[in-house]
């Protein structure tokens, strides 16, 4: 009989666990619009650049009412681990390998380098899939299928 109960009482148990972490996954910032894939079952993962960033931090806003320093080329993204922005503030002309990078709420770029200074956002290396050139002001990015950051 009391293997009966402990079994029933497992089942109860695991259907429950089921049904949380479904309705946890619809929520989740890595849910996409428009009904395409969402990103269940992988690992919360805060992003990451390497070689890393000239600085990093994160803040509620992103880069909305925040001034990119000049010279500076900035960028946010959606940090699951942290539920805010985390943003990075690149200066030295290399390329960065990104890592948990994935288009959540409204990531945006910020390029503040030397007037007319080019940095490029690449899907594999050498790949431009976007070109930002100095000086704008803030603009959207979808991060899904950018692997690299070359700034100048």
């Amino acid at each position: 009989m009391i293997k009966k109960i402990l079994a029933a009482a497992a089942l109860t148990l695991a259907a429950t666990s089921i049904t949380a972490g479904a309705v946890a996954a619809e929520g989740s910032p890595d849910a996409k619009a428009g009904g395409a894939t969402e990103r269940v079952g992988a690992a919360a993962v805060s992003p990451s650049v390497s070689p890393a960033a000239e600085k990093t931090f994160h803040r509620g806003g992103g880069l909305q009412n925040y001034n990119c320093p000049s010279n500076r080329l900035c960028v946010d993204v959606w940090d699951p681990t942290q539920g805010t922005y985390k943003v990075f503030q690149f200066y030295r002309c290399q390329t960065h390998a990104l890592r948990g990078f994935y288009s959540s709420y409204t990531p945006e770029i910020e390029n503040d380098q030397t007037t007319g200074t080019r940095s490029y956002f690449e899907r594999s290396r050498g790949d431009r899939y976007v070109q930002s050139t100095a000086k704008h002001a803030e603009r959207g990015i979808n991060w899904d299928p950018i692997n690299y950051i070359d700034v100048c």
